[in-house]
């Protein structure tokens, strides 16, 4: 597989919505600058809350954020770098 480029944010919010197709899935294990953005957003897409009488941890499914998020990681990247 080349590695002509990093994947693109709408690669990246289909990874962490659960849709991978091999070439992504190909590219983030050789691309280390890739599989770093992909964990900062596949982290920050998911809330966590206490529910019910025992207070269990339940994962909430906030993937509407990540577009946020992609900016927010992409701004901070762009910062660190200057």
């Amino acid at each position: 597989m080349q590695l002509l480029s990093h994947l693109a944010d709408a690669d990246i919010r289909r990874y962490v919505t659960g849709t991978v197709d091999p070439e992504t899935e190909r590219h983030v294990r050789v691309c280390v600058c890739c599989a770093l953005r992909l964990a900062d957003a596949a982290m920050q897409a998911y809330w966590w809350e206490r529910r019910g009488p025992l207070g269990r941890l339940v994962r909430l499914n906030n993937t509407q954020a990540v577009d946020e998020l992609l900016t927010e990681i992409a701004r901070e990247q762009r910062r660190d770098a200057a």
